[in-house]
């Protein structure tokens, strides 16, 4: 849980000359909160009749949320979710270890000298400090004293990393444009509800993350509009990027980033949970038509273009057992699927830890599908959540061309026959909890993740750790210059990922300031044929690579 918050430019001046005389009675000329917000008849009379009242608190405190409301109808106000300085009243819950303590100077009360005089009763009631619950005001700073509380906030910052100041860039923003324009801050907390898209004047001066207009673009980006259906769960793949509706009408399509904008390449009536991209440039999907059946069952289908009736294949695995396939991969030109593992049977019946858990399968020339000769059944193993671990899977790429099934841990290629599968990279790799990503390295290898540390190995050989610094890798793609490129989680520096040169030991920053300084990004890529690194969030946000290369290269940390 949490307060939605709201941090307010306030116009003191306007306060005392338009609000309070229409409060009061003593003007009837409109106001911008009159204009722009649809209940402003009934705020008004709301706050007068509690002007009348005998809770004097109540009163007071109807007074400032309407005056914070007149504020947002007039001025910018930053939204954010769970901090404000009002919240920060005990070490560690905003700022790590100090509290902020608002003087009493701050108090509202100097708004209002006109109001208590037609309600004595209100005098001392206007409070300036933490939030009193849901719907109410919190600290206010008058315009004399924001530059003394921004630069309180801005010392707190001095010790924190890069990463973590960002969380704080909307306090530091308003409070800096409080003081560049010597107007009042105040906080409030519910007065504007993402949730529910509802704000207490107009829309257009409300900036907050979740509408995407928080940020400053760097002067060379471009941008191109998401898909209708775009969300977080897209997945790049093979180049394109997969996006997925299970609305009403369920849908799927697929993104050419290999072009600027990208360009809509394929859009179906079906829902895919997995993708892989035929030798002779179609389709090999898990799909699915029925998105409420429960459990959800996904068959494969081999599709060529957006109006080809797909091409069914078998529902069924070895002894006629269901598939329960969400992962599909191409070895040479033998489709691939691996079964699912159902996790929660080991809490609740079903599986039990050293169980074997079947290995991929592939399309067979009989046209069933069988189990890949040479790839052992793996076992089944407790996670930490107490159920079924999910063995380490995926397909990596070498540099001709060629895939590497990732089962169990370990990479395994067609033997020379073309009749099954060796065993030929010992990687122990651990699962990373985001999906496979991998650029080959040499002739014979390729980098990739292991439990989010980066790695390359090579045919016959044993892994190498890569950079052990950075330890939050969420996805490894080909870059330019010889470069790698990763994208990372969370991280003390704040960045989208870097471009690392594993042959030099350097890498290029690629700061959220590159493109259009958001707090984050579902993917990074870089597009060769576009010649831009692309960045994947609300929409397509693209940087020219000639760009980027001339950025500064460091030396990879210790």
């Amino acid at each position: 849980m949490g307060y939605d918050c709201t941090l307010h430019l306030v116009d003191e001046d306007a306060i005392r000359e338009q609000f309070v005389p229409r409060l009061l009675g003593s003007s009837t000329e409109t106001t911008t909160l009159d204009r722009v917000h649809p209940g402003a008849e009934d705020l008004w009379r709301q706050v007068r009749e509690l002007l009348l009242g005998a809770d004097a608190r109540a009163a007071a405190e109807a007074v400032s949320v309407a005056a914070v409301i007149f504020s947002a109808s007039m001025l910018p106000y930053r939204y954010e979710r769970g901090l404000a300085l009002s919240l920060a009243f005990e070490a560690g819950r905003v700022f790590p270890d100090v509290v902020f303590v608002p003087k009493a100077e701050y108090a509202s009360d100097g708004l209002f000298t006109e109001v208590v005089a037609a309600h004595p009763q209100l005098g001392g009631q206007f409070s300036s400090g933490w939030f009193s619950g849901n719907y109410s005001t919190g600290l206010y700073v008058p315009a004399d004293h924001v530059a003394e509380v921004l630069e309180w906030v801005q010392e707190q910052l001095v010790p924190l990393s890069k990463g973590e100041r960002r969380k704080y860039r909307g306090i530091v923003a308003t409070l800096r444009a409080s003081a560049d324009r010597k107007l009042g801050y105040w906080e409030a907390t519910d007065l504007a509800v993402p949730a529910a898209g509802e704000f207490p004047g107009d829309p257009e001066l409300m900036w907050a993350q979740y509408l995407g207009n928080d940020g400053t673009p760097a002067a060379a980006v471009e941008t191109a509009p998401p898909s209708p259906i775009a969300s977080v769960l897209d997945d790049i793949v093979d180049g394109f990027l997969l996006s997925h509706s299970d609305g009403k009408n369920p849908r799927v399509e697929l993104w050419d980033l290999e072009v600027w904008p990208p360009r809509l390449s394929l859009q179906r009536n079906e829902f895919w949970v997995a993708a892989a991209r035929t030798p002779t440039g179609g389709w090999l999907a898990m799909s699915t038509h029925d998105t409420k059946a429960r459990p959800r069952v996904f068959g494969p289908i081999l599709v060529d273009g957006a109006a080809d009736a797909p091409k069914v294949l078998p529902a069924k695995g070895p002894g006629e057992a269901d598939l329960n396939a969400h992962e599909c991969y191409f070895l040479g030109a033998r489709p691939v699927v691996l079964h699912e593992v159902k996790r929660h049977l080991l809490r609740f019946g079903g599986l039990n830890v050293g169980d074997p858990l079947p290995g991929p399968l592939w399309l067979a020339e009989s046209g069933a599908w069988e189990q890949i000769p040479g790839i052992p059944d793996a076992a089944v193993v407790k996670s930490v959540l107490g159920d079924a671990a999910l063995p380490m899977t995926g397909g990596a790429r070498l540099a001709d061309g060629s895939t590497v099934l990732i089962w169990d841990g370990h990479g395994y290629e067609l033997d020379a026959a073309g009749t099954g599968c060796v065993r030929t990279f010992e990687m122990g790799a651990e699962r990373s909890h985001v999906a496979f990503t991998s650029v080959p390295a040499g002739d014979d290898g390729f980098f990739y993740l292991s439990n989010r540390d980066l790695y390359e190995i090579h045919r016959g050989g044993t892994p190498i750790r890569h950079v052990a610094a950075w330890t939050n890798v969420m996805a490894v793609r080909p870059g330019p210059d010889g470069g790698v490129l990763l994208k990372f989680g969370e991280n003390d520096e704040g960045d989208v990922g870097v471009l690392y040169f594993p042959g030099n030991g350097t890498y290029i920053s690629l700061p959220p300031e590159m493109f259009d300084d958001r707090s984050s990004y579902s993917a990074l890529y870089w597009s060769e044929a576009a010649d831009r690194i692309v960045v994947v969030r609300s929409g397509f946000v693209a940087v020219a690579v000639e760009s980027v290369l001339a950025q500064p290269r460091s030396a990879v940390p210790e």
